[in-house]
């Protein structure tokens, strides 16, 4: 007959395996619950935004080689500002329930997100220098719905269908209408997560 111990060793483990999984969707819940509908907002405006100075830079500078820098810095601060702006309410609004904005799932978030927004950087980079701005537009929807769909694994539906639908507006832009590229980004980009917000606000409230 087996020691007392080993026959209930498996079991144990097992209780231990199920406290894990609960306590990471309870994380997963309450991660975001503390995101705010604002979040989008703002980016989409911000993303707007940067189409529209895109566009007046474009008629200012017709050559190619001297967009590259105004266009790059636009961007650099269109991005710098959607991801300030979400960085701010989502810690505050983790507060208010405890939590702290770095947490294991937003490490695990960061990794799957990663690889989709490194390489829409470096084809970024490498486009901008070869004066290809042009295709820049849906290498970013590409690259950015890789992104948000490795996110969504860890969340809620909302960011996976926006994730599917940044890749189809990429794909229907690269093949279909490469001519209409800013305006397609003003669509995904600025549309596209108003629509989100609007989507999670209306589970979440508008309170920030």
């Amino acid at each position: 007959m087996p020691p007392l111990r080993e026959t209930f060793l498996p079991d144990v483990r097992e209780a231990e395996e199920n406290l894990r999984v609960i306590r990471e969707l309870m994380e997963r819940s309450t991660k975001y619950s503390t995101f705010s509908g604002w979040s989008g907002i703002l980016a989409g405006i911000a993303s707007i935004a940067g189409c529209v100075v895109t566009q007046a830079l474009q008629q200012r500078y017709p050559r190619p080689q001297d967009l590259r820098l105004p266009f790059l810095i636009t961007w650099s601060v269109v991005i710098l500002f959607a991801i300030g702006a979400d960085y701010s309410i989502t810690k505050r609004r983790a507060a208010r329930v405890g939590k702290t904005i770095i947490s294991r799932l937003g490490r695990q978030m960061a990794l799957a997100s990663a690889p989709g927004l490194g390489t829409g950087a470096l084809l970024t980079l490498h486009l901008v220098q070869r004066g290809q701005i042009q295709d820049v537009y849906p290498i970013w929807m590409l690259c950015y719905g890789i992104a948000v769909s490795a996110v969504g694994l860890f969340s809620q539906r909302e960011v996976t269908w926006l994730g599917t639908a940044f890749l189809l507006a990429g794909a229907a832009t690269l093949l279909c209408f490469p001519a209409a590229g800013l305006a397609m980004t003003a669509v995904t980009f600025g549309g596209f997560h108003i629509l989100y917000a609007l989507a999670v606000a209306r589970r979440d409230g508008w309170e920030l």
